[in-house]
């Protein structure tokens, strides 16, 4: 009996601890996710640390040569005027490279403005079709279901492409609301003039809204987002692009100004939310729940039952217990305020927030070292007095 209530105590405890645990990390967890959620909500727009790669209309070559040290797939910048569209374009190896990756690699659920992997990255076919995330807040490519009023496109009409090889005047011209089946909209064969044609043809008849066109235009630019109407629903608009006579620097030498690019959930530009769940439950160990009296109340009862004992051996057991509490009371609170120092120190709440970082481990260390002082310290493990030996085997 004296043995199932040790092992009872102890599965209590452990299940008490687990469940704290799951609880705690279930709380941060959650909010983590509701930050993150609006974190990447808000990072969609193109913000400071994406427009200072941007390059010039002046200065475009020298402007991509900068921006591709950081990314390589880089092969545009489109600016559509008056809206939120104002982002480098990403090429990948197929179309899902950069669905969910950022400019600077990342993961990322706002994705990337990428051109179509069966275009030339340097946009020299007739049609360059573009994709992007429509984003409730108007971010990526979400302002592109304001062009289905009419009221709306006549009023942003202008854009431009800038590529390293040359720039583009974008005129914007019509606005249709399709699905991801449409073989026009959406065909693979870029070079056949035959298809090219048809594309024209079905945007002036099929078009939401349509300014109409003198000539087929020699370069069509489509900008393409998920519709609101269903998962398959796409809007796409169509601008004519006229390439710029302005003159590309060529090759200059300019001063070079030492940029950090930050991202989203770079390493060094984030806190890790483990970090704190270690802190929290590093404190959890020297103040349990529910278990705060009962811890420390041992010290009153081992006085007691030390001073009412009268085996020797018994009372110098309780003695040494007695001073283990002291220590581990002590080394806890040291162990506790290492924590909290160590992650004060290495971690910067005001940056973005991640799971983990380099810092992770060590803090998973401090909380395990509490963890194995309160084992040492505040578990008794001597001879017990014999009328309490007797009180337990009869119960």
């Amino acid at each position: 009996m004296k043995y199932i209530r040790k092992i009872a105590f102890v599965a209590d405890s452990l299940l008490i601890w687990v469940l704290t645990f799951v609880a705690v990390f279930a709380m941060i967890y959650s909010g983590y996710v509701i930050y993150d959620n609006f974190y990447k909500s808000k990072a969609a727009f193109s913000s400071w640390d994406l427009k200072q790669y941007k390059p010039t209309v002046e200065q475009t070559k020298l402007g991509f040569e900068e921006i591709s040290l950081i990314n390589p797939d880089t092969v545009a910048w489109l600016t559509v005027e008056g809206t939120n569209i104002d982002y480098p374009v990403m090429y990948g190896s197929n179309n899902m490279d950069y669905i969910n990756r950022d400019f600077y690699g990342k993961s990322s659920l706002t994705g990337s403005i990428y051109l179509n992997s069966d275009n030339s990255p340097d946009f020299s076919q007739p049609y360059n079709l573009i994709y992007g995330h429509h984003m409730d807040n108007g971010a990526m490519f979400g302002d592109i279901d304001k062009f289905a009023s009419e009221e709306y496109l006549k009023s942003h009409t202008l854009g431009i492409l800038m590529t390293p090889t040359g720039n583009y005047d974008l005129y914007i011209f019509a606005c249709m609301q399709t699905d991801a089946y449409n073989d026009t909209i959406y065909f693979k064969d870029t070079e056949n003039e035959k298809a090219y044609g048809e594309l024209f043809e079905h945007i002036s008849k099929n078009s939401l809204v349509y300014i109409p066109q003198e000539n087929i235009p020699q370069k069509i630019i489509a900008m393409s987002t998920c519709a609101e109407t269903g998962t398959f629903g796409r809007t796409v608009i169509f601008a004519k692009a006229i390439s710029r006579t302005d003159t590309i620097s060529k090759e200059e030498v300019h001063p070079q100004v030492k940029r950090t690019a930050k991202g989203h959930n770079t390493v060094t530009e984030h806190w890790a939310v483990l970090n704190l769940v270690c802190v929290i439950l590093t404190l959890l160990t020297l103040f349990p729940l529910h278990y705060t009296f009962a811890k420390y109340n041992q010290l009153i009862f081992v006085r007691k039952k030390k001073k009412e004992c009268e085996e020797e051996a018994v009372a110098k057991d309780l003695g040494r217990f007695e001073k283990k509490i002291y220590i581990g009371f002590i080394v806890e609170i040291l162990i506790f305020t290492l924590a909290t120092v160590f992650f004060l120190r290495t971690e910067n709440i005001k940056n973005d927030i991640g799971i983990s970082d380099k810092y992770t481990l060590i803090m998973i260390l401090i909380f395990a070292l509490s963890l194995i002082v309160d084992i040492i310290c505040f578990r008794y493990r001597g001879k017990r007095p014999e009328n309490d030996a007797k009180g337990e085997e009869a119960e």
